[in-house]
């Protein structure tokens, strides 16, 4: 019976605290958030960097794919 009255006073006293410190808690919240940005900012760079690697290597793959079926269609012809 007495659980929901600690679990009050218990919040209460958090949000006490989080009220004393909230320049602190304000301080270390924007520099979580310049870090997380930062971080997405870096990864989305790298991610581009790395498509446009992947790009670069899977064209010319293609595109001899492309030319060996086209020669072995022509090949084909030629039998007939």
């Amino acid at each position: 019976m007495a659980l929901p009255f600690i679990l009050g006073l218990a919040v209460g006293a958090g949000a006490v605290i989080a009220f004393k410190n909230r320049d602190n808690l304000k301080e270390k919240g924007t520099k979580l958030f310049e870090k997380s940005k930062d971080f997405a900012n870096t990864t989305l760079e790298k991610t581009k960097e790395n498509l446009e690697e992947l790009k670069g290597s899977v064209c010319p793959m293609k595109k001899s794919s492309e030319e060996k079926v086209e020669l072995k269609n022509k090949e084909e012809e030629w039998k007939r």
